[in-house]
């Protein structure tokens, strides 16, 4: 394959090797580690100042509490140690952020440009909430959406977008003497990708787990005959695992082979029970729950070692992989 090859600008290094990024990266990585010993330095002196305000506060909480009695001690110890974590995290919070920041500004970003060349990382972007929403996997309401960790471009022949997301809504309730209470319910935090599809499809299909037949059985896959856009395939396993809507049942068939459905298995075996996936626009949505924050640098590991890259790198493959796991990469289909 010669450089010129528009597909040599696209592949995927399924084996970097960290080691020879990080020898590449090394004056940068050597600069950062000078920014993560500032980072600990401040914490030092964050848990100091906040162990001198907690102590002065605890005094004149049992100075107050001699004049006050029992109420003003609690007041006074509350305020004081509320006010010494405030400071803690502002002066430790923000420096240990801006080491993180810029760990993945400069040495993240270079790393998936070596591994992935088609592909941008931008640390603090996301998938836009509105396609999010266009993907329909979720009905929930929407009133917080965060996210971070973008890549987007294009990765062997399919062109992909993905971020980590937290998105969650409101929820409030008022008791029987009227007192309100509200609290933040998670619709979704995980991975969400938005591929390519390699077929050209003018419907909509929708794969989510069946919780119905996975907790009632036989029961569960009657009370779901109700429904007319559910779509029935031949795989029994998938059909335990996962319920198919479709506005057109001869375009579902056409995109959910039986090698398809293999392929979804397979991924929900490897990532998790709850994935889920609409297909729409010739394109592929895809919801991935995760409770671990990915491609974050740790602020106890020297900057200039192997480890970090080495995991940000194993992170980046197995997302990037999942267009080759679905065969998204196989163009052997004209797309009008």
């Amino acid at each position: 394959m010669s450089a010129s090859d528009p597909a040599s600008a696209t592949a995927v290094d399924w084996r970097p090797d960290p080691a020879a990024i990080a020898r590449q990266l090394q004056p940068l990585l050597s600069e950062l580690e000078g920014v993560r010993l500032n980072a600990l330095a401040r914490r030092n002196r964050a848990r100091f100042a906040a162990g001198i305000i907690a102590g002065v506060g605890i005094f004149l909480a049992m100075a107050a509490g001699g004049r006050s009695g029992f109420f003003g001690f609690i007041m006074f110890a509350v305020v004081s140690l509320a006010l010494a974590a405030l400071i803690h995290r502002w002066i430790h919070g923000g420096a240990v952020a801006a080491y993180r920041d810029r760990f993945k500004s400069t040495a993240f970003r270079h790393a998936a440009r070596v591994v992935a060349p088609g592909v941008d990382y931008s640390p603090t972007a996301m998938v836009p909430q509105r396609s999010f929403e266009r993907g329909g996997l979720f009905k929930s309401r929407i009133d917080r959406y965060l996210g971070e960790d973008c890549f987007h471009g294009k990765a062997g022949a399919t062109d992909i977008l993905l971020s980590e997301l937290h998105v969650q809504r409101e929820d409030t309730s008022t008791d029987s003497k009227g007192n309100t209470q509200t609290t933040w319910v998670t619709v979704f935090r995980g991975i969400y990708l938005i591929a390519d599809f390699h077929k050209h499809f003018n419907g909509r299909l929708t794969i989510e787990p069946d919780v119905a037949e996975a907790n009632f059985g036989w029961l569960g896959r009657k009370l779901q005959g109700v429904s007319r856009d559910l779509i029935r395939l031949e795989n029994p396993e998938f059909e335990r695992a996962f319920k198919v809507r479709a506005s057109d049942p001869v375009e579902a068939r056409y995109l959910l082979t039986p090698d398809m459905q293999e392929r979804f298995l397979d991924l929900r075996n490897r990532w998790s029970p709850g994935i889920r996936a609409a297909l729409m626009d010739s394109s592929l949505h895809l919801a991935i729950p995760m409770r671990e924050n990915w491609f974050e640098p740790s602020i106890k590991v020297p900057a200039h070692e192997v480890q970090p890259l080495a995991v940000f790198l194993q992170q980046l493959v197995v997302l990037l992989h999942i267009p080759e796991q679905l065969d998204l990469n196989t163009r052997i289909w004209t797309k009008s």
